[in-house]
């Protein structure tokens, strides 16, 4: 078997094929150390319904070599024998298979290895030598749950199950506001369907079976909006009225005044409500973006010190609180970087969280600081899926490389997928599968991994597409923003055209951007392009156990897109007659009408309910424009009868 032949991911360390192959036979057993049988007992089980799915073939799981004849696998530990304690070595011949493993997580990654070599080859395993081990200590995901959209229970384990496959080790979900329910505050969430601390228990639980620390996340400074919006809590805000913001007035506080000792007992009873419920020594208290930090109550404090000081004042304290509870404290870098003069003060125990999500970042600059500093950071590109409803590939694709090859140069310490809802979440969750996978394989390791096939991973392994489609779709879909202008706009045009400019262009949160406006041609190349894809799409033949889901989501992007790009070329149509402008407006009223219904129905198939209606908001008020245009025109056209 030759070795470009053999498709993993992600691509091991070492693989040296071997000649012969190994035949599955029934009478074989699965053998574990007896030092080590209660560890790797789970995971033995979890090879051995492997093995039975793919095959039909059902080995005996027993302890100690067999005393009259070979087993089918043998575990043994390594003890002292490899540094990593991820690392395994596999050795497949025709007598049968050895993991060699420096702990039961190492174990479990070979056994991961092992399933993608069942599923492609059945009964008869190609022969091969694999050394392996991650590039990266921590390979996570951020999942953003707060941006209206919150996962079913259910639709968290699958994204589990997707990790551990990919031999991740670390899930955060992304809280600000409301969708974790506070014990200490059930009026804040009463109305909503939030995550509850039962979930988190089962969540956790079904983490650690597969070897992934489930960390909590929750921000503490910044992106308080949905607390200090709440008459309450309104006080603890610097600027209470709102602030200026990048993009302009802000008509809503923001920030939490740091000046305020109440401030820090407000975070501290939520993370006492939190926290219990976890099992991870780690806890991402965000503190990113605090845009009006110095514009109100800490204003003077800010022109006295400096706001960098003021910033690092009270993220220390937030630091000590952390400890108290027993945890490492994880930050996003984006405000201390503004002051590199200050990285040298912060706690050798923090991890600093180095984002950006544009194809040159995170950048060799801002790595090189933190190592310099001797604070340990991670990498935390981005799946590129919001701002865009399908994604923007090849933008995600040099993210993240760019991220792993930046991050193993510099030494981090992790490598975490960031998966983003601004704008309502609008993209389906197999929108960021791609990004998932392609990140995952880079953070294993980076070279092996840079050239990955990620189409035919997403049609083996989570599509099951027998069309072998899907995946290259998938793919091909994210891509429809190159055939747009290309801005610094961090999405698309069409999504711009959507949900900011809409019908009536009154929406100028954008402005400060300076962006070009999308030209009639980019809304023609689009709609092409995408109509091309509804048709593979149609002949994609999935057969994962949510596969009929799937397809539904993918035409509910391309519904949007297509929405999208059918309003720019009305809006920049200076040929439509009266009446065949009215009879388009006509045509997209009654299409956003059956994108609203098939967007409800499909959101609750892996969400809860509770953000549905503020997602729709945009796509509510887009319909109104059209009524009330479609009523000028109609007045329009019976004042020139008359």
């Amino acid at each position: 078997m030759k070795k470009e032949l053999i498709n993993l991911v992600p691509n091991p360390k070492s693989l040296e094929p071997l000649p012969s192959v190994l035949r599955l036979t029934s009478g074989y057993r699965i053998s574990l150390p007896e030092e080590d049988k209660q560890a790797i007992f789970p995971i033995a089980q979890r090879l051995q319904d492997l093995i039975l799915r793919e095959t039909g073939i059902l080995p005996a799981i027993a302890v100690g070599p067999s005393p009259v004849g070979p087993s089918l696998l043998r575990f043994d530990r390594m003890i002292g024998k490899m540094t990593n304690e991820e690392a395994y070595m596999l050795r497949i011949t025709s007598d049968g298979v050895l993991i060699r493993y420096a702990s039961a997580a190492g174990a479990y990654h070979a056994v991961s290895t092992l399933k993608q070599l069942v599923v492609q080859y059945g009964k008869q395993l190609p022969c091969m030598n694999v050394e392996d081990e991650p590039d990266f200590q921590a390979r996570g995901i951020m999942l953003d749950i707060s941006r209206n959209k919150i996962p079913r229970l259910e639709t968290l384990f699958r994204l589990v199950d997707l990790m551990a496959d990919l031999k991740m080790n670390q899930l955060q979900l992304y809280v600000e506001g409301f969708s974790f329910a506070y014990e200490s505050f059930p009026e804040v969430w009463k109305s909503g369907t939030p995550v509850t601390g039962e979930d988190i228990l089962l969540l956790d639980q079904y983490c650690r079976e597969r070897f992934i620390q489930l960390v909590p996340n929750q921000n503490s400074f910044g992106h308080m909006t949905p607390w200090l919006e709440r008459k309450e809590f309104n006080d603890l805000a610097d600027c209470p009225t709102g602030c200026e913001a990048p993009w302009g007035r802000y008509d809503k506080p923001m920030t939490l005044n740091p000046l305020d000792k109440r401030s820090l007992e407000l975070i501290e009873r939520t993370y006492g409500d939190l926290l219990p419920y976890f099992t991870s020594g780690l806890f991402n208290v965000g503190c990113d973006e605090t845009f009006d930090l110095g514009q109100g109550r800490s204003k003077a404090a800010c022109e006295e010190r400096g706001k960098g000081r003021v910033y690092l004042e009270f993220l220390l304290q937030v630091h000590k609180l952390v400890s108290r509870f027993g945890k490492k404290m994880m930050f996003w870098g984006d405000i201390i970087k503004q002051h590199p003069e200050l990285i040298s003060e912060l706690p050798k125990d923090v991890i600093v969280l180095e984002w950006g999500y544009h194809a040159s970042r995170p950048s060799e600059e801002d790595c090189g600081a933190f190592h310099a500093a001797g604070i340990p950071y991670y990498v935390c590109p981005g799946t590129s899926s919001w701002n865009s409803i399908t994604g923007l590939t090849d933008n995600m694709n040099s993210n993240l490389l760019t991220a792993a090859v930046n991050g193993k140069k510099y030494g981090a310490a992790g490598y975490l997928i960031t998966d983003w809802g601004d704008c309502g979440h609008w993209q389906p969750l197999p929108v960021s599968y791609a990004g998932f996978v392609y990140g995952a394989g880079l953070s294993w390791n980076v070279e092996r991994n840079r050239h990955l096939n990620v189409p035919a991973y997403l049609d083996r392994f989570v599509f099951k597409d027998s069309s072998c489609r899907l995946g290259q779709f998938a793919v091909d879909l994210g891509n429809y923003y190159l055939l747009e202008k290309q801005t610094a706009y961090n999405g698309s045009g069409v999504f711009r055209t959507l949900y900011y400019h809409q019908w009536n262009d009154m929406n100028k949160d954008l402005d400060f951007l300076q962006l070009p406006d999308p030209a009639r041609e980019d809304f023609s190349r689009v709609k092409e392009h995408v109509t091309a894809l509804a048709e593979e799409l149609e002949e994609a033949v999935p057969r994962c156990s949510d596969a009929p889901l799937v397809k539904r989501e993918y035409a509910l992007a391309i519904k949007l897109v297509l929405h999208g790009a059918e309003l720019g070329l009305l809006k920049t149509d200076p040929s439509s007659d009266l009446s065949g402008r009215e009879r388009r407006l006509e045509l997209l009223l009654e299409d956003l009408d059956g994108i609203l219904l098939e967007f409800k129905e499909v959101w609750l198939m892996r969400n809860r309910r509770g953000g549905l209606d503020s997602s729709l908001v945009k796509l509510v008020s887009l319909r109104q424009q059209y009524g009330e245009a479609l009523m000028q025109l109609k007045t329009s056209g019976m004042q020139k009868v008359e």
